[in-house]
């Protein structure tokens, strides 16, 4: 059966103008766990990634780490959701709601504790398909079906044998462990929050869909003997 190694992408530059760009850290994270696959014989027949700069690099890092770098597949079905749209349309109802968390707005995209607690009640209203007026906001409902058809492709596109390496982002890989194991939307978000960089999930393909046969692997970041590696964003 079809074998998927989910990879997320190192870590980002949080906080910059850009984040969709790996920091040092992530560059390293993303070579150690390229090592780590091949040392482990993961022979890939082929790497897909979103079109994300973040995940086409961490793929790309990590292929050097072979002897023969798999050939690299871009679908668009596995970027992230757009964060950014999501605070444009729900941050000033949170604020609203929250007056504590609106008199710290200044510091919204330099303190991650308080990024964390306002984008957990942003995506609460994005389950809840809370209305509002932001255009091009991808709701909830179709981000979670655009990464589910991804995965179909994954299942019917390729040999029955295949060895697929994923390099995605903390949201595709959440729906792609709930989609595995029937987790709630809410149990879906919260599996977003809880996967580290350049972790590694498994999933078989069943006759009917996936199974999940393990996630948010940092035995490769570990190993290095460096706690700076141990980030979620």
């Amino acid at each position: 059966m079809t074998q998927l190694i989910l990879v997320r992408h190192g870590q980002a530059r949080f906080g910059t103008h850009n984040y969709d760009r790996l920091s040092e850290t992530g560059e390293r994270q993303a070579r150690l766990v390229g090592r780590h696959l091949a040392a482990s014989s993961q022979n890939f027949d082929v790497l897909v990634c979103g079109d994300m700069q973040r995940q086409r690099h961490t793929a790309e890092l990590a292929g050097e780490g072979f002897a023969k770098a798999p050939d690299i597949v871009t679908d668009a079905a596995f970027n992230e959701y757009d964060a950014d749209a999501l605070f444009k349309a729900y941050v000033p109802r949170v604020f609203a709601d929250n007056p504590a968390l609106a008199e710290r707005r200044e510091n919204l995209h330099t303190d991650r504790r308080l990024f964390q607690k306002v984008f957990e009640q942003v995506t609460a209203h994005w389950l809840a398909d809370t209305p509002h007026d932001t255009e091009n906001c991808e709701r909830w409902t179709d981000f979670r079906a655009r990464v589910q058809g991804g995965l179909e492709r994954l299942r019917s596109d390729y040999p029955r044998d295949a060895h697929i390496g994923l390099f995605s982002s903390g949201g595709p890989i959440a729906v792609s462990i709930a989609t595995a194991t029937e987790a709630s939307h809410a149990k879906t978000i919260e599996l977003n929050w809880s996967i580290y960089n350049a972790a590694l999930s498994e999933l078989r393909a069943t006759r009917d869909g996936w199974r999940m046969l393990g996630f948010n692997d940092i035995a490769a970041l570990k190993a290095a003997g460096d706690d700076k590696l141990i980030t979620f964003r």
